[in-house]
């Protein structure tokens, strides 16, 4: 069966990132100087001016920081964009040190307050602009404010240290992170700043449940061959269900890293990213089954792939499951996987998923175990974390294709949907077209948000036979997914 896909066109600037939270927080240290801080007023009027701002739809926030941090603009301060405009064309500089965690910190404990103006299930973005490396820690203080449910982008300028800004932002860095090389290039960077933010708020807007729950306004419309018309309504968020819906069976067994170089707040990210993982899946005894084993200086086995035959149960196990410290035996941990893997299904696809934060200890190589888990068909997928040793990790998985390296914990989320997508589509394929459309295995769907929602569409509709579809949102719904699917997205059956 042959489909093609209509869109219209994608909306210019920022209109698609219709509601969020963005704070900027500006170093106006002395080694900035006066005349190149009218350069950052300038940046920060141009990517303002970009913005849908109003208090119903983006707010903005201001926080300027040297030793100390100042809040010039909170999130409730001006109601339209002409305000906030007019007063970055005052913006004080007065020059100081560089505290930038302390600024972090700050902008957590005093913007993004409810009381100040934040709204309670808005996208929080914060814009991280400085010249220097900070004069105070900063790698705690991103990941609380990370932790607080807010998106970092670090910008930053001349001296700025590349690895500190990493520290601070949000993964993967080629989305998050931007440095030039002097002031004057501030201004060529805010078209690429502006777009890279707005797709990111669109895309996350997609992504949360909030979302999918209050689209009371949109309409499915699907008509059959014989012209029979249905119409459902509140069900859009059907769309954006988890891709692994239609992957039948299969046995997966996570490997945890429990070792003593991560803390228990990284612990429990990590059960975090196990657990959202599991919701992706169609857990049961025929259909998707997990198991769990932690490690450290010896293998622990949570459960077996056979212990829970639901999701619930399953997640309950992970939360319980304890930190137990120690060293970092990477190859024993999976030779011993080869032992709990006799109770795999036949015939049925089988993946080991390998979380660690550090390579194994050097008594400890993990090519020959991971070699005999590979020839017993076993698909292994290897995250590394932090410290995580680039060619081990591929030594583990056996293809760098199938292994992911992010710098913190937090950003473990970024990459559960590029490994969730790799299992779901079947081997020996490497993308699901649709037209002149790819769902890739590891690849971004495409710069085009509104293509994005239509493979969607096809993904989940894909099994029904010859239809038209059409999804159609009411254009008051506030919120930035109207922006994507507001142009009518049509699937329709050529023959």
């Amino acid at each position: 069966m042959a489909y093609t896909i209509v869109i219209a066109p994608k909306a210019s600037n920022c209109k698609g990132a219709n509601v969020a939270d963005i704070v900027f927080i500006v170093d106006e240290s002395g080694s900035i100087r006066t005349e190149n801080f009218q350069l950052v007023r300038s940046f920060l009027h141009s990517i303002v001016s970009g913005l849908n701002v109003s208090l119903t739809r983006v707010r903005v926030g201001i926080v300027s920081y040297n030793t100390e941090a100042t809040a010039h603009v909170y999130l409730n301060t001006f109601k339209d964009k002409a305000g906030v405009l007019q007063y970055i064309n005052i913006l004080p500089y007065n020059g100081g040190g560089t505290n930038t965690g302390a600024a972090l910190d700050f902008t957590r404990e005093n913007i993004f307050n409810e009381k100040k103006g934040s709204r309670k299930g808005i996208q929080k973005v914060a814009v991280v602009i400085t010249d220097g490396k900070s004069q105070d820690p900063v790698t705690e203080a991103a990941t609380r404010l990370r932790r607080a449910g807010v998106t970092i982008y670090a910008v930053g300028v001349k001296d700025a240290t590349e690895s500190e800004l990493k520290d601070i932002a949000n993964h993967p860095p080629e989305k998050h992170v931007f440095i030039v090389d002097s002031f004057a290039n501030l201004k060529p960077l805010t078209q690429t700043l502006q777009k890279i933010m707005c797709k990111n708020i669109i895309d996350e807007a997609i992504k949360k449940p909030d979302i999918k729950k209050g689209l009371s306004n949109c309409f499915l419309i699907i008509v059959f061959m014989d012209v029979k018309l249905i119409l459902f309504s509140n069900i859009c968020h059907s769309f954006f269900s988890p891709v692994c819906e239609r992957k039948d069976e299969a046995d997966i067994f996570f490997l945890m890293d429990a070792s003593g170089s991560i803390v228990d707040e990284d612990f429990s990210v990590m059960k975090k990213f196990i657990i959202e993982f599991i919701h992706a899946f169609n857990i049961g005894p025929k259909h998707i089954r997990m198991g769990l084993v932690k490690y450290s200086d010896d293998p622990v086995l949570e459960f077996d792939l056979a212990a829970y035959s639901d999701a619930r149960k399953l997640e309950r196990a992970v939360e319980y499951t304890e930190h137990i410290r120690g060293r970092t035996f990477t190859g024993k941990a999976l030779s011993k996987m080869g032992d709990l893997f006799v109770s795999r299904r036949q015939n049925v696809p089988t993946y080991l998923i390998v979380i660690t934060d550090g390579k194994s200890d050097e008594s400890d190589p993990v090519r020959i175990p991971a070699e005999k888990l590979r020839a017993q068909g076993i698909k292994i997928y290897a995250i590394g974390v932090k410290d995580s040793n680039e060619a081990e990790l591929v030594e583990i998985a056996g293809d760098p294709k199938r292994t992911f390296q992010v710098t913190n914990f937090d950003a473990l989320k970024s990459i559960k949907e590029d490994v969730i997508r790799d299992i779901c589509i079947p081997d020996g394929k490497d993308s699901l077209t649709l037209g002149k459309y790819e769902l890739g295995r590891s690849d971004q769907v495409t710069d085009d948000v509104s293509a994005y929602c239509a493979i969607m569409c096809w993904v989940h509709l894909s099994e029904l036979p010859k239809v038209l579809v059409l999804v159609l949102c009411n254009q008051s719904f506030e919120t930035s997914l109207v922006d994507c699917l507001f142009p009518i997205i049509s699937v329709i059956n050529d023959d």
